[in-house]
């Protein structure tokens, strides 16, 4: 899986075990071990270090997003998620460190930079070392993270609640029937009533062990949940306050990996990166009871390749998959016994996550957006899945992220990470059109600077006249258009 799909930059850090010390460990990873006589680190004088900064690590052809924390206070610093142990922010230059132990072995991950067009950002070598010799090297670049020049907190969007989750990460939201479903990956998923969107009240949470959660949908009275050990779990929220557990599906296999899930009338499709890139469809006919039909492998697909499904949503019968490396994938699901791959758009570097879809004018055009450095909304025609074209793009800037979208008529709803709530006129998709926004993401919010994935993370429009978002730091948030 492409190494952008965890939330922090897992690939970076590494435990060995079984290795031993050199005698005479070398020294790469110290500043002194760079040459950086041909960079012009001129700029390096006027660089703001302090703040927290995305960044994106390339090695071997593979870009790696991840997260700085700079502060005056050492012990409060990250780099890549690792308490930062050496600073040399001064003059010409800029020289970040951190290390810490595997077992029998020391690991360091340094970049220096090599120049610095603007204050706020710098481009220069990335190395990580084992016991003091490099393993893994390349290029970084990394952005002081602020507002978009010349916007102000919201424009046609106001805020109607903040409510912090008692603790963890908000990463989704589902509302049905006056409660609203977050799930906040390891601690789980919290319940709200929100009958009063301006005082959302938490009535009850459901606490997984050795778990991570991520997505969630209700029928009726039964609750699904995507779980990273488990699969689909299912629960009983007839009384909202007093969830009921009630099933894990697949029930024969275990360690299936649960992450993007859907319902589309009496069928529910869940994405399972991980172990066997599939697609699991399930008849729900009998809400509470869910039958699987389906195990669903895209046929020329390569799961070494990254190329796994992560997200999907359903529009006529037609499955349309973010498929991460694979790009998006088109699988008609009229049989449900017998799903059938219908094409794919592929693209150099794909990331594909969030998708959604929708017949405009005589069109039927799918969004499908890669999640990384360089994230970006594409629109893409798909009427005739065989032969799909690229009509139109959205993007903001390379350190933002698309993390969800949500398509209501002609109006795109983007959980836009920092910055925040998008919502674009799509009734032309060839130029996509910003009507509104709201900037949610405060450098002063705790947790801020610890993953690449940070920020307005899921929004949820249940047609009750406002919408509600999942905030990695901020929790529930509800909002109204004007």
């Amino acid at each position: 899986m492409n190494r952008s799909l965890v939330v922090t930059a897992g690939a970076l850090l590494l435990t060995l075990t079984g290795c031993s010390r050199t005698e005479e460990e070398k020294r790469e990873c110290e500043l002194e071990a760079f040459d950086l006589s041909a960079c012009d680190r001129s700029g390096f004088a006027s660089v703001q270090a302090d703040g927290i900064w995305k960044s994106n690590v390339t090695f071997d052809g593979v870009d790696t997003p991840a997260a700085m924390l700079l502060s005056s206070d050492p012990s409060k610093s990250l780099l890549f998620g690792v308490p930062l142990t050496e600073r040399k922010v001064e003059g010409e230059t800029f020289f970040l460190a951190s290390d810490y132990d595997g077992a029998y072995s020391s690991i360091r991950l340094s970049v220096a930079g090599c120049q610095a067009p603007a204050p706020d950002r710098v481009k220069g070598e990335f190395r990580r070392c084992v016991n003091g010799e490099a393993d893994l090297q390349g290029t970084f670049e990394a952005v002081r993270i602020k507002r978009v020049d010349g916007e102000q907190e919201a424009s046609g969007v106001e805020l109607v609640s903040e409510t912090a989750l008692p603790r963890g990460t908000a990463m989704d939201v589902f509302v049905s029937g006056g409660y609203a479903y977050v799930t906040a990956l390891t601690d789980g998923l919290f319940i709200y009533d929100v009958k009063d969107p301006a005082k959302p009240t938490k009535v009850a949470e459901i606490t997984p062990k050795n778990d991570s959660w991520f997505r969630s949908w209700v029928k009726g009275s039964t609750l699904y949940i995507s779980s990273n050990v488990e699969g689909l779990l299912v629960y009983d929220v007839s009384t909202p306050s007093a969830p009921k557990r009630l099933a894990s599906l697949p029930a024969s296999d275990t360690d299936i990996q649960g992450w993007g899930l859907f319902v589309d009338g009496d069928r529910l499709y869940m994405m399972s990166p991980s172990p066997k890139a599939e697609v699991f469809i399930f008849d729900i006919t009998k809400p509470a009871e869910p039958s699987l039909r389906t195990r669903y492998y895209v046929p020329d697909s390569d799961i070494r390749l990254g190329e796994t499904p992560v997200e999907g949503v359903v529009l006529n019968n037609r499955l349309y998959l973010g498929h991460w490396a694979y790009g998006l994938a088109v699988v008609d699901v009229t049989d449900v016994s017998k799903p059938e791959a219908k094409g794919h758009f592929g693209y150099d570097k794909a990331s594909s996550r969030p998708v959604a879809a929708g017949v405009i004018g005589d069109r039927t055009i799918a969004f499908e957006a890669s999640e990384g450095w360089g994230s970006r909304i594409r629109a893409l025609d798909v009427s005739d899945p065989a032969h799909i074209t690229e009509v139109g793009r959205f993007e903001m800037r390379p350190e933002s992220t698309v993390a969800g979208l949500t398509l209501v008529g002609t109006k795109l709803y983007v959980a836009h990470n920092q910055d925040g709530l998008r919502v674009l006129d799509m009734s032309n998709p060839s130029t996509p059109r910003q009507i509104a926004y709201y900037n949610t993401w405060r450098e002063t919010d705790s947790g801020r600077g610890r993953a690449f994935l940070d920020g307005l993370s899921g929004v949820e429009v249940p047609g009750d006249g406002y919408l509600y978002a999942a905030e990695t730091s901020r929790g529930l948030l509800v909002f109204r258009e004007q």
